[in-house]
């Protein structure tokens, strides 16, 4: 677990190169494709007439369990984060034993967007496609002892031998493929005032996910031959992780399919009157010229699930009381050997009881964003976003962190620089301050990069860049 730990922390760091809010980009009038992400809309009416996405990716994360300290960070060193991850020597946790029962939360998200574009079909009409690989994973108040137990692989000798509870602990990740289908259109203009509506339709093919919920655990660690449960209960799933091991084709990689879709709508007041319907401007194009005094939008993006069926296996452990010998000595080979393990223990010998089903669904990470856009000065804007998630309830579904933020930013078609600040709430408040910067077909930035400039300590990260080659409308 330490290693599994940290480890993601430094794949999450290494591995994505665009974060899935990305405020100091998706806001833009630039953004193409990017855009349609946070609201399908906003690509109606765009100042591009083409945008494709070459490649651009992200990472978000944010915990307040481990942390690597400031010292033992290197300026943007990724190679150190993640040789620091494998051998586990680079991070440490904010454990505290005067308090094992407080309660701490990881949450991290993925993106890699493939190639994806969009292109104007006709007047007022815009349609687009997405291929992206996405990821995200909630560890939702877990106690300080279960923590610290995890991360030190149970061999934290003062956590031996007193009685130790979780009833709290919640888990949901999942890992997928997505293919959208994206329409936008301009569906009312009259005089300053326009009005865009946006849908995109995804196919979801799912690649790896787990959860554990309804944890109801009393356990007492004697010492390294002995681990006692009494009264306890929890409910777990996953994909078959060992498919991995043995990855021959496509096929091996899809464990479930689902559907999603996001919709969203704009309003824009112009700085002038637009044209006839014959003859519409777009509003978007050359802002300093004839553009917006403001918009404003509203999107739900993320609404569905995945229907996990293919090595796919739930299971319910149950037991008045347990008890797991030789733990300490168990070297497990799979996870089939888990779960047949854990339920032999809990079910006196019985090594396939625990099994409840041989599919699940994994809820998508849901959310309403809410968008105001101002057009102060020339090429000067400011932007406020909200992006709220929304929870599944007792059922299995990844969770969107929730945030708030306000960007001013400078924007021509070549150039373009955003300082976003932001909070990001995951059952605590975080403020975060971070820069992005667009020279034509190239982004990068990022909303929390503090910990890859050596800033502060590395609780969590944020950080994006990416290639998109469009071509501009023309001024009219």
């Amino acid at each position: 677990m330490k290693k599994f730990l940290a480890f993601f922390i430094g794949i999450s760091v290494s591995v994505c190169v665009s974060a899935q809010q990305n405020l100091g980009i998706r806001n833009s009038n630039y953004a193409g494709i990017q855009g349609a992400l946070l609201n399908p809309s906003s690509i109606a009416g765009s100042p591009l007439k083409f945008d494709l996405n070459i490649i651009s990716g992200d990472e978000v994360f944010d915990n307040n369990f481990l942390y690597a300290p400031k010292k033992s960070l290197s300026f943007f060193g990724i190679q150190k984060i993640i040789k620091g991850s494998i051998n586990e020597d680079l991070f440490f946790t904010h454990y505290s034993p005067q308090d094992i029962n407080k309660l701490y939360s990881v949450t991290f998200s993925t993106e890699i967007l493939g190639p994806s574009f969009f292109i104007k079909v006709a007047k007022k009409h815009e349609i687009g496609l997405t291929i992206a690989g996405r990821a995200y994973g909630n560890v939702d108040r877990i106690p300080g002892g279960m923590a610290q137990n995890a991360f030190a692989y149970f061999q934290e000798r003062d956590l031996w031998n007193q009685p130790l509870m979780d009833n709290t602990t919640r888990v949901n990740s999942m890992g997928w493929l997505q293919y959208g289908l994206h329409y936008a259109a301009v569906i009312y203009s009259h005089g300053r005032n326009e009005l865009k509506a946006g849908a995109s339709f995804n196919y979801l093919q799912g690649i790896a996910a787990a959860y554990v919920k309804n944890t109801h655990v009393k356990y007492n660690i004697s010492d390294s031959a002995n681990l006692n449960f009494s009264n306890s209960t929890i409910d777990y799933g996953r994909t078959d992780f060992d498919d991995f091991k043995k990855i021959s084709s496509y096929h091996d990689l899809n464990h479930g399919h689902g559907f999603g879709a996001d919709i969203g709508f704009t309003y824009v007041h112009l700085k002038e009157n637009s044209t006839n319907n014959d003859e519409h401007i777009h509003i978007q194009s050359a802002p300093e010229k004839t553009g917006y005094v403001y918009r404003l939008g509203i999107s739900l993006i993320d609404a569905g699930s995945i229907n996990f069926n293919r090595n796919s296996e739930s299971y319910r452990l149950q037991a008045v009381a347990a008890d797991f010998t030789n733990w300490g000595q168990l070297k497990v080979n799979g996870n089939k050997q888990l779960d047949q393990t854990l339920s032999a223990i809990f079910y006196n010998g019985d090594s396939s009881k625990s099994l409840t089903a041989n599919h699940f669904n994994m809820g998508m990470p849901a959310a309403i964003s809410v968008q105001a856009d101002w057009n102060f000065y020339k090429n000067f804007f400011a932007n406020a976003t909200i992006i709220k998630g929304l929870h599944h309830g007792n059922s299995e579904g990844v969770i969107r962190p929730d945030v708030y933020s306000v960007t001013p930013r400078y924007e021509t078609q070549n150039f373009e620089v955003s300082i976003p600040v932001s909070v990001l709430y995951y059952n605590r408040w975080k403020a975060r301050a971070g820069i992005a910067l667009r020279y034509r077909y190239f982004f990068i930035g990022g909303d929390a990069p503090g910990s890859l400039l050596k800033l502060n300590s590395l609780e969590g990260a944020d950080f994006y860049a990416g290639i998109h080659y469009y071509i501009p409308e023309k001024k009219k």
